[in-house]
């Protein structure tokens, strides 16, 4: 059986061509399998343009204060400026105008101290009559008041007497009654006759008193009436003429306001600026040109004192966005290499970190959020990196492995989204 035996195969080796080949592919393998378990950091791009943060730092237009033409422009384009730099003067088609605004908001000031006279003076004769009102009002109840006790007083009188009358009467008819006996002498009955008829008259006496006390309470009252009255219908008038003069006075203090807003303005036809910045353009060169109000005539441009990139995202990456969270930015024509899954490799790109996040999609689709400078990573100066400059940036997110960031994207998931507490983190950290 062993002379039989087969060695051919014994003496067969593998190429050593093939045998490299079989270890580049196992390292290489072995590669790839490792970088799948490698850190990928998870971003969510977006592209911006570099503006102001602060709004009253962006750029706009001044407008013509009045109608008229621009007498000279002071400035020219590109000029850089300091605030209340003069820039252009202009002047109105009628060269009185300003003169009779002036008249005109002198007549309108004499007028308004004259209202403002008048409703004072109408407001002291209200207050003087009513003073004098008070002091008839006090004068009545004084006499009401003696009126009252003195009617009370007659009434007493008035219960004295009838008790006195009661008794003459007593008397009389006892006396009388004796006389006709012929027991009382005539003089006694003369006598005590006289004195009834005296109790009976004071009685009556005092019963006129009373009526009379009444009546003249009575004409007191009314006379009291009738002065309330005419009182009552002075201080009605007088009201009404002082509200008749508080809207008059409203009214010339309307017109003042427009006269001197008038005249401010056409004394502003002198434009300064307003802070220090630049000027952009001149929008109208033309100084033979009739120009209306609020006619843009100069593009300015204030000087930014911090700088921000208003980054656009799609509606679908915004609720991944924090406050806090880093970004890698690409500013245009700045050679860069950026690895959005290792920010680590990096040239010519910068740093920025989310500032703030619009509340509301001013663009179907899109949102804005404001990236600042990352105070680590300073951006260039704004004499090379200039206002309006486009850009890209990556903002980061968690960090993952890259054979899940694989699989993320071939299941069309969304990246993940970076927990409260991690978020608090890089806010503290910035």
């Amino acid at each position: 059986m062993d002379k039989y035996s087969f060695t051919v195969l014994e003496q067969t080796h593998l190429h050593p061509f093939v045998k490299k080949a079989l270890e580049i592919s196992f390292i290489f393998v072995v590669i790839i399998i490792a970088l799948l378990f490698l850190p990928w950091q998870q971003t969510v791009q977006g592209s911006g343009v570099l503006i102001a943060l602060n709004p009253q730092e962006r750029d706009y237009q001044i407008l013509a204060p009045i109608d008229g033409f621009v007498e000279k422009y002071e400035v020219n384009e590109t000029d850089k400026v300091q605030a209340k730099t003069i820039l252009l003067n202009m002047v109105d088609l009628d060269s009185n105008y300003l003169h009779k605004l002036s008249e005109q908001e002198n007549i309108l000031q004499q007028r308004f101290q004259n209202a403002q006279d008048k409703k004072s003076s109408l407001e002291e004769r209200r207050y003087h009559i009513q003073t004098e009102f008070d002091a008839q009002v006090a004068v009545y109840k004084e006499k009401q008041k003696q009126l009252e006790k003195r009617i009370q007083s007659l009434q007493y009188k008035q219960i004295a007497s009838e008790k006195n009358k009661e008794i003459e009467n007593a008397n009389y008819n006892r006396v009388k009654l004796l006389y006709g006996e012929g027991i009382e002498s005539k003089r006694d009955f003369e006598k005590i006759a006289y004195t009834h008829a005296k109790a009976t008259l004071e009685l009556q006496k005092v019963h006129l008193d009373i009526e009379i006390e009444k009546n003249n309470r009575d004409i007191l009252k009314e006379e009291y009436n009738q002065l309330q009255a005419k009182n009552k219908n002075l201080i009605n008038a007088l009201e009404n003429q002082i509200l008749s003069e508080k809207n008059n006075i409203k009214n010339i203090e309307h017109a003042l306001q427009n006269a001197k807003l008038a005249l401010s303005r056409y004394e502003s036809a002198t434009i300064k600026a307003k802070t220090s910045g630049t000027i952009v353009r001149l929008l109208q060169n033309d100084t033979n040109r009739f120009i209306a109000k609020n006619t843009p005539l100069i593009h300015f441009a204030p000087d930014v004192k911090e700088r921000t990139i208003k980054l656009k995202v799609s509606d679908f990456n915004m609720p991944l966005i924090k406050v806090g969270l880093k970004v890698r930015i690409k500013f245009y024509g700045w050679p860069a290499l950026q690895i959005s899954g290792w920010p680590e490799i990096k040239f010519g790109t910068f740093g920025g970190v989310i500032k703030q996040i619009e509340v509301l999609s001013h663009e179907k689709g899109f949102y804005y959020a404001y990236v600042v400078e990352d105070p680590n990573e300073p951006w260039p100066d704004e004499t090379v990196l200039r206002i309006g400059t486009q850009a890209a940036a990556w903002v980061r997110l968690d960090v993952v492995t890259v054979w899940y960031e694989m699989w993320r994207l071939m299941n069309a998931l969304p990246p993940q989204m970076i927990s409260e507490r991690q978020n608090l983190n890089l806010i503290e950290r910035f």
